[in-house]
């Protein structure tokens, strides 16, 4: 195996009907001209695609070609062998997204066997008075809500929520939900493209009521925000965001040079929110939109902001990921 360094992605763009341009004018992505892109996988190893390696010994590579040379020594021991473990994403919503719920890891393995489980959480990026469904206003059932979905009243019995950048939202499993125009997400999510739509505006795409109505959990939680909690950190804020067995979250506030150790149990995925900086001994500028992989086996890693610098780094669940050395 040749030598561990940090993996800058390249990623693959999405055309979607509800996309647009804004990830170009927000994030510098190269977009393919004259066409609405609705996401960048900044982290995929699927068959519906795949990202791309940026630098070093294996620029231009594809994902899945670096995880079946370095093995455990990138993704790390939590995870099972075989494909990259995450999806990272950005998603522009230009126009509404379609209403879905995503199977979860024992729905599949009963009902769906095709299928894999999809938990996802979102952080907000960018918002232009927009807003989320996320869950079902109290009191509904599939009968209601096949009923209201019948008479065109669908989005009468979804929670609809506001929100502002930096507000952050766990998609569990069963979680009814959909992206409102007007927000910019980075999602980061099991490595799964299984979605279940059941309402769409009307633009006559599949509807999948027969699978929704089998994973729906209905009970939804008095909060959806997922609420930050604040983490031991000596170069400015960190924070936990989501930690459930799929993947954990961290937010890094940087006001100066950080260096923690890389739990070898799991990969990072740093992910670049705001402010500019430097990745040490890799060469590597950090700018807004920016995901580096950091292996599992690198040791330890350095980040010099030139600016007060914001990353969200995403791994395995139950695995701290910006302990200080």
């Amino acid at each position: 195996m040749d030598q561990l360094y940090p993996l800058l992605c390249v990623p693959h763009c999405q055309p979607r009907i509800w996309g647009g341009r804004r990830l170009a004018e927000l994030y510098g992505k190269a977009l393919p001209p004259d066409e609405p892109i609705g996401e960048t996988w900044e982290v995929a190893d699927l068959p519906e695609g795949h990202s791309t390696i940026g630098n070093g010994r294996w620029q231009g590579a594809a994902l899945g070609e670096v995880v079946a040379a370095w093995g455990g020594a990138l993704i790390g021991s939590a995870w099972p062998a075989g494909r990259f473990p995450l999806l990272v994403k950005l998603l522009d919503a230009q126009d509404d997204l379609s209403v879905q719920v995503h199977p979860s890891d024992d729905d599949c393995a009963r009902l769906f066997p095709t299928h894999h489980g999809k938990d996802e959480s979102w952080v907000i990026l960018h918002s232009e008075a927009g807003s989320i469904l996320h869950g079902a206003v109290e009191g509904q059932d599939w009968e209601r809500f096949a009923a209201a979905l019948a008479a065109d009243r669908a989005l009468d019995c979804l929670r609809r929520v506001e929100v502002a950048p930096g507000d952050v939202f766990r998609v569990a499993p069963g979680t009814i939900h959909a992206l409102g125009r007007g927000v910019v997400v980075l999602e980061i999510q099991q490595p799964s493209d299984s979605t279940f739509r059941l309402y769409d505006y009307g633009r006559g795409r599949q509807l999948h009521l027969e699978e929704s109505r089998q994973v729906i959990c209905w009970d939804s939680s008095p909060e959806p925000r997922a609420l930050p909690r604040p983490l031991p950190a000596t170069w400015g804020g960190r924070e936990l965001l989501v930690d459930v067995p799929a993947y954990r979250l961290e937010r890094l506030r940087l006001e100066r040079e950080a260096t923690w150790s890389i739990d070898p149990r799991s990969v990072q995925c740093l992910t670049v929110l705001s402010g500019r900086g430097r990745l040490a001994g890799a060469d590597l500028t950090l700018s807004p939109g920016r995901t580096i992989l950091v292996p599992a086996q690198l040791g330890r890693v350095t980040i010099t902001p030139d600016e007060p610098l914001t990353v969200v780094l995403a791994g395995a669940g139950g695995v701290p990921l910006a302990e200080a050395c």
